[in-house]
């Protein structure tokens, strides 16, 4: 939590990934993170209003932009080179020829058929709701309550929902906007090879999202 921390820069350091608590920081403006080996980003990096520029070229990893980047200034020249798919061991979801790799988080990927939520993220949802939300204070909770691993969550979820900023927790509805498809397209001219990915919490919110809206 380095509440004053405005400019971080991370390029060229083999890194595979950053940690979502990086969305967290509330006076970045500017990260860098280009040169990397990364396959995602965190899914709800660009979600802050202070942080404006984003860059990450070269990672030829990552194929995937968290939609709340589209309205930010991006360099991502570099990305979505073709590899083989053994290369990387990592939750994935396609749409047509498009492959976009998820945090290992991510324990299941919704789509728009699947009408009802896991028991475990229903239950997630409503912890966050009742002590967060209400009380204020998730220190009720304990390891003997709750495994680690989800009590961190509730701590930083694994992002909010692109349309409605619910708190997601293990399952996310995403959604696809090749870049070549949007009005950006012609800033890159054909360096980047990426799609903006909309993370939803629901098949109402995955139906209703509008990139350009």
């Amino acid at each position: 939590m380095c509440l004053s921390l405005q400019y971080l820069t991370a390029d060229r350091n083999h890194l595979w990934y950053v940690p979502r608590h990086l969305c967290q920081l509330p006076s970045l403006n500017e990260l860098s993170m280009a040169g990397n080996r990364l396959a995602f980003l965190p899914l709800d990096l660009g979600r802050s209003r202070e942080l404006q520029y984003v860059y990450v070229d070269n990672n030829i990893h990552l194929k995937g932009l968290p939609s709340y980047l589209y309205n930010k200034v991006i360099g991502c020249s570099g990305c979505g080179s073709p590899i083989q798919v053994s290369e990387v061991k990592l939750l994935s979801f396609s749409s047509g020829q498009l492959t976009v790799f998820l945090p290992a988080e991510v324990k299941s990927i919704g789509t728009e058929t699947d009408h009802v939520l896991p028991l475990q993220e229903l239950a997630m949802r409503t912890l966050y709701n009742t002590y967060y939300v209400y009380l204020k204070d998730l220190n009720f909770l304990t390891p003997i309550s709750l495994p680690k691993s989800l009590l961190e969550l509730l701590h930083c979820p694994l992002g909010h929902c692109h349309r409605c900023s619910q708190p997601m927790f293990t399952i996310v509805y995403p959604k696809l906007f090749p870049l070549r498809e949007t009005p950006m397209a012609g800033l890159h001219q054909g360096r980047t090879t990426v799609s903006f990915v909309a993370y939803c919490c629901s098949t109402q919110c995955l139906q209703t999202f509008d990139l350009l809206s």
